[in-house]
């Protein structure tokens, strides 16, 4: 709905937007491909609203410090501009984790809600097997690095900060580093239609060095880039072999 490209659901890929899924065009079930029917419900709800202001400053803090990548302040900076709205955080699903509240055991917590929030979990589960106060490691002078694709950016530069404010946590994520996309063979990768480089695949054929190389020199930090196997075997007999061990048995 606001870029024209199509879009599955919470987020558009093609300009990641946060969506509403009543506000998507031509609306089909991806299992039947019928049109969903639209029913009242019930939600929780995270008042984003109440936190615009200290997420202005914290992204204006991380601004002036350049801790962040451009592509997380301007998506960040457009995010906060438009308003942040209130949202629904949990869901109407069979599977995911129950809302601890009485009368509500059939309402399930929004993923992107319990997984940000997982960070925190899993750090004081850590904790707690190494006898150590959570307070030593999340407090106002951690520094931290969120890496993730650029998709990712809203969640972990508004929504993940917001919470944190919101249960009193000092340490908000320090550095922002948001990687553009990497395709394969200029195609988006998708493991549910088997289009990617599985792990175990390349790594009984290659060295892990050489995969190491090939995805730094590579690396989206400032744009889309894609992973192509002529360019990597290239790199590979071209680059490591060719040019540096020629220098280095010189």
């Amino acid at each position: 709905p606001n870029c024209g490209a199509k879009a599955r659901g919470d987020q558009c890929d093609n300009c990641s937007t946060i969506l509403d899924p009543l506000d998507l065009i031509d609306k089909r079930c991806k299992i039947c491909g019928n049109e969903p029917i639209i029913r009242e419900t019930e939600h929780f709800y995270f008042t984003f609203s109440q936190f615009q202001e200290r997420l202005e400053t914290y992204l204006a803090e991380a601004k002036a410090e350049k801790r962040w990548r451009d592509n997380a302040l301007g998506l960040t900076e457009r995010y906060l501009a438009e308003g942040d709205p209130d949202r629904a955080v949990t869901r109407d699903l069979p599977n995911g984790i129950d809302v601890p509240v009485p009368g509500f055991e059939g309402k399930k917590i929004y993923v992107w809600i319990e997984a940000v929030a997982g960070y925190l979990t899993a750090s004081i589960e850590w904790a707690k097997q190494h006898q150590i106060a959570i307070e030593d490691l999340w407090n106002e002078e951690t520094i931290s690095y969120y890496v993730h694709g650029k998709d990712n950016i809203p969640f972990h530069t508004v929504i993940w900060p917001a919470i944190l404010i919101g249960i009193g946590a000092k340490a908000l994520p320090t550095h922002i580093v948001s990687n553009e996309y990497l395709t394969l063979e200029k195609r988006k990768l998708s493991t549910s239609q088997n289009w990617a480089v599985w792990v175990p695949y390349i790594l009984s054929r290659y060295d892990a060095d050489s995969i190491r190389y090939f995805l730094t020199m590579n690396a989206p930090e400032n744009r889309d880039t894609d992973f192509s196997w002529r360019e990597f075997i290239y790199s590979h007999n071209g680059e490591l072999l060719g040019a540096y061990g020629n220098f280095v048995n010189r």
